[in-house]
């Protein structure tokens, strides 16, 4: 049964992330990158999604030096998973951080819309 945003766990929410990307690559085909989301309020950890070989691998901590760091509330990452919050809007606002090659993680945005993400999911 398909469950709201809300309900997930911040590593549920990776682990769902990671399947919807999966079972439809065709968004992410030659994308390839390591985007590290930095996660903080009512949940907090730091996730690394690796884009390689037409696939999304995500995985808790830090194994790798990413291309792009992403700082934001557990909030704004559910708003931007949804569509809800734009990027750019948000790093121009101070709700995201983000160092590294943007570019990529602006990326991240496009890949997100092909996706359309809706509640619940």
């Amino acid at each position: 049964m398909a469950k709201a945003i809300n309900e997930y766990s911040l590593s549920d929410l990776m682990e769902r992330i990671e399947e919807i990307f999966n079972e439809n690559p065709a968004p992410i085909k030659g994308f390839n990158a390591i985007v590290q989301y930095d996660v903080h309020g009512e949940e907090t950890g730091t996730y690394q999604h690796y884009f390689q070989n037409d696939k999304l691998t995500i995985k808790e901590g830090v194994e790798a030096t990413p291309d792009v760091t992403m700082a934001l509330s557990y909030d704004n990452f559910k708003k931007f998973v949804l569509g809800k919050q734009s990027g750019a809007v948000a790093l121009m606002t101070g709700k995201v951080k983000a160092k590294g090659d943007i570019s990529k993680g602006m990326k991240i945005e496009t890949i997100l819309r092909k996706y359309n993400i809706k509640e619940p999911f």
